[in-house]
């Protein structure tokens, strides 16, 4: 019992002959039909393994997240706002508030205060100023009532155009010519 047992245990013990198996003749090798690599991979993922223990939950198969943003180029703007320049005709003091908060945007301005009373548009002209020298902008004039206001990014250039900033100084323009 005690060597016999083991061996047999280990089936490492000889085997009967006399023991054949009627159904190991009729038994026809098929070849195994063997998937693409693609149609492996999907077979792969679809087979979930079964487990037969309640008490713990089967495991999730991880899921890798791709990025499906084909978009890789990104816009660069040379300028803050895209170099438009804004046009404005003030019509009374009030509206000089408009044009310094698009200077503080970062964008040009051409002011236009032709046909406005000159005291009126002289107070514009202070407030602008201000606004001016406040941001380190530009100021240039085109004619005696249409001037050019910049930001401190961006220059302004032409043939007619005369720099109110000439010299040391900061030069406010007098519409006034009683000043």
């Amino acid at each position: 019992m005690g060597i016999d047992s083991i061996l047999n245990w280990f089936k490492l013990a000889p085997e009967d002959e006399d023991y054949d198996d009627d159904f190991a003749d009729d038994y026809v090798e098929e070849e195994e039909v063997r998937p693409r690599y693609r149609e492996e991979k999907r077979a792969a993922k679809q087979e979930a393994p079964s487990f037969d223990d309640y008490d713990e939950p089967a495991p999730q198969p991880k899921r890798t997240s791709f990025r499906t943003s084909t978009n890789k180029v990104v816009p660069i703007r040379t300028a803050p706002n895209g170099l438009e320049v804004c046009i404005i005709k003030p019509s009374n003091f009030g509206e000089s508030q408009q044009v310094c908060e698009v200077l503080m945007d970062g964008q040009p301005v051409v002011v236009n205060l032709e046909g406005i009373d000159i005291m009126e548009a002289q107070r514009i002209m202070d407030f602008i100023s201000g606004c001016i020298f406040s941001i380190s902008g530009n100021m240039r004039q085109v004619s005696r009532y249409i001037f050019v206001f910049s930001p401190k990014n961006i220059d302004i250039s032409g043939d007619y155009i005369k720099n109110m900033a000439e010299g040391d100084g900061f030069n406010i323009p007098t519409l006034n010519k009683e000043f």
